[in-house]
């Protein structure tokens, strides 16, 4: 797919990489900040499995990358929020138990001392445990297995956000050891593409892109070529 278009796929992963790299940048920005990358990223995502389908017909140029701001840009952005909240929730969880600011100044002083005291000590006790981490690396695993074919779905399939990320998790799970298997695979092959100054990244992040058109052809398109 990348050696049919390389000049088209160099573009929109340089395009891509700056878009995202700004977005997470602006991270520390009160509210939007945390939830900018995600919500990016899943438009850009929706863009470029575009882009893949129509290198497979021979189609694709380089501004079909934008196709998830113009064909479906709510249910893409929905997508990147679903995923996006619920890892922003723990985080402040975790931020008010450890340092209670927020529930002094609505609870008042002594109460608010004593949930804080008391929050403290729960939240200490499951990072002592590592039971804390566990929990938001299942939490976190479970957001990226919806997430992963998601946008494919509102894309080809026109599949409302929430119907497409639950899809998107029952198929990673049914089908869990592949998938491990690719991310281990991206994660060998990234190494590998920061290696000359990270100018491999031009390369991966389409053969990325590659991978998950290919593995959503596998798991939702029959011969026929209807969803399944």
């Amino acid at each position: 797919m990348f050696a049919r278009h390389p000049a088209d796929w160099v573009l929109m992963a340089l395009c891509a990489f700056a878009m995202l790299a700004i977005s997470t940048m602006l991270v520390p920005v009160p509210l939007i900040g945390p939830i900018l990358p995600p919500l990016l990223l899943a438009l850009l995502l929706g863009g470029m499995l575009h882009a893949a389908a129509q290198a497979r017909l021979g189609q694709m140029h380089f501004l079909q990358m934008f196709e998830g701001f113009r064909r479906h840009p709510g249910n893409l952005t929905l997508i990147g929020l679903f995923y996006a909240i619920p890892l922003v929730l723990v985080h402040l969880l975790v931020m008010l138990a450890l340092g209670g600011s927020l529930l002094v100044s609505l609870l008042g002083l002594p109460v608010g001392s004593t949930i804080n005291s008391f929050a403290s000590g729960i939240v200490g006790m499951l990072f002592d445990l590592g039971i804390a981490l566990g929990i938001f690396l299942l939490l976190w695993g479970l957001l990226l297995l919806a997430m992963l074919f998601a946008p494919a779905l509102v894309m080809h399939a026109k599949a409302p956000p929430l119907e497409a990320m639950r899809l998107s998790l029952a198929a990673s799970l049914r089908n869990i050891g592949a998938i491990l298997l690719l991310a281990i695979s991206l994660y060998v092959l990234f190494i590998v593409a920061l290696i000359p100054a990270g100018l491999g990244i031009v390369i991966y992040i389409p053969v990325v892109i590659g991978a998950l058109d290919a593995a959503y052809q596998e798991l939702f398109i029959t011969p026929s070529g209807v969803h399944s």
